[in-house]
């Protein structure tokens, strides 16, 4: 069933109207035949693409009891059961696949048929919500705080941390990332290149060899957990970028604490753009094997595809994009 169908009240046939005083005859209980209540449908696709009722509740900020009663009624009215619940997870039965399959783009055209509207008649205003490594957040808070600055009616909602983000699932219009885009839902705008690189201060440096990285292993390494392709380092040898894989004495999911311990002297570390600039600027840390680092890896602004850039998303954009090809 499309949703256009179920938007589709039947109409009496044949021209036959209910004669005046006479009941008019029960319509069949197959149809969906009254309006349906939209707000169901949008927790449905809100649970549905988080796997989740709290992320769904937080996103719609809704209580856990609303979308769940909700989404009950809704599967009373059709009959069926949509999502299947344990203590652990959610999941899609078979109808409920087939049911967010048709309706969530028709509710996203709704709502951009809507925002289209709104976006007529002024200038930028609502949330945007942006994602970023906890390096930028410098640079990006910045512009952000211009952006606000800028447009009395825009919000502005800043996550900074070093973990891998899911944009789609989590609700974010933004992120800026590095590196290649391996997510085909997500349309990139690039704003420039990062360095990853390898750092030791030079108290730890002192009386020890490091020429090569096959000598690594003979040091005390800081190793950052939260990059994608996990514990493993990659430097170009030759024509050839290579990865070794890496223990640390140190592991972090923090490039801030990464960073910290490399300037302590507890051994080398991996750091992206734009850590480390300040620090190498005062000699607290310095470059090591630096003509085995990786080539310079794209830098882009990235927003979900398929769906309509808000103009307060696309103002952030716009002001975001130069100002960090200044920086890169």
């Amino acid at each position: 069933m499309t949703l256009v169908h179920a938007l589709d009240v039947p109409r009496p046939r044949d021209g036959l109207e209910p004669m005046p005083g006479r009941p008019s005859r029960k319509l069949p209980s197959t149809r969906w035949n009254t309006l349906p209540d939209l707000e169901g449908v949008r927790v449905f696709v809100a649970v549905a693409e988080r796997r989740s009722f709290r992320g769904a509740a937080g996103a719609l900020g809704l209580p856990r009891s609303t979308v769940s009663r909700k989404l009950s009624t809704l599967e009373g009215v059709l009959g069926t059961r949509l999502l299947q619940r344990t203590t652990r997870q959610v999941s899609l039965t078979t109808a409920g696949e087939s049911f967010l399959a048709e309706v969530a783009p028709a509710l996203g055209a709704i709502g951009d048929a809507g925002q289209r509207l709104l976006d007529l008649q002024g200038e930028p205003r609502g949330l945007v919500r942006m994602t970023a490594t906890a390096g930028a957040a410098d640079w990006v808070g910045a512009a952000m705080l211009e952006l606000v600055e800028r447009y009395p009616h825009v919000r502005a909602e800043l996550d900074f941390s070093d973990r891998q983000v899911d944009l789609i699932a989590e609700g974010f219009d933004l992120a800026l990332r590095a590196g290649k885009l391996e997510d085909s839902t997500l349309i990139a705008r690039p704003v420039g290149h990062g360095e990853n690189g390898y750092y030791a201060s030079p108290g730890y440096l002192k009386g020890r060899r490091l020429s090569h990285p096959d000598e690594l292993m003979e040091h005390q390494l800081i190793v950052y957990s939260g990059r994608p392709r996990g514990l493993r380092w990659e430097f170009q040898v030759g024509k050839s970028l290579v990865e070794l894989p890496v223990r640390g004495r140190i592991v972090v999911g923090s490039l801030a604490v990464a960073q910290m311990a490399a300037e302590r002297g507890h051994g080398i570390t991996w750091l992206p753009t734009p850590f480390g600039a300040k620090e190498l600027r005062e000699g607290t840390l310095v470059p090591v094997l630096q003509k085995y680092w990786p080539p310079p890896v794209p830098v882009q602004l990235l927003y979900p595809s398929g769906r309509y850039l808000a103009p307060q998303v696309r103002a952030a954009i716009e002001l975001l994009a130069p100002r960090l090809k200044g920086r890169l």
